[in-house]
């Protein structure tokens, strides 16, 4: 499934550049890849193997990141997405359909995000 972290702010973002630095510094053995073909991405990573991998990209903006992956991998990266994001910023977590959309607390952790993902 597709996941979206977005940032409801008109003035922070997080660029490219700083993306990947925290990405290389707090997940060991990501593997960063070229955006081809979308001028709407910045970075793109993925981490882990076979049900725990989670690929995901980020949105020129630097507002928002695309989640791809299951329940727990997926909500320990939105778990250090909201550590990475300043915490007076609001982030909203949903999915690609926007079926669902919760806002995801400062300090919140992996098996927080994981309750309010739908099952």
């Amino acid at each position: 499934m597709t996941y979206l972290a977005l940032v409801l702010a008109g003035d922070w973002a997080l660029s490219g550049d700083d993306l990947l630095q925290v990405l290389q510094a707090d997940w060991p053995g990501v593997a960063i890849e070229a955006c081809q073909g979308d001028p709407t991405c910045d970075v793109v990573w993925s981490h882990g193997e076979g049900a725990g991998c989670v690929e995901g990209s980020s949105h020129v903006s630097g507002q928002c990141i695309y989640l791809d992956g299951q329940g727990h991998p997926v909500a320990e990266f939105v778990a250090w997405y909201r550590r990475v994001v300043p915490a007076e910023q609001t982030v909203i977590l949903c999915d690609d359909a926007y079926s669902f959309d919760v806002i995801v607390d400062p300090g919140s952790t992996a098996a927080d995000i994981q309750d309010l993902l739908p099952e």
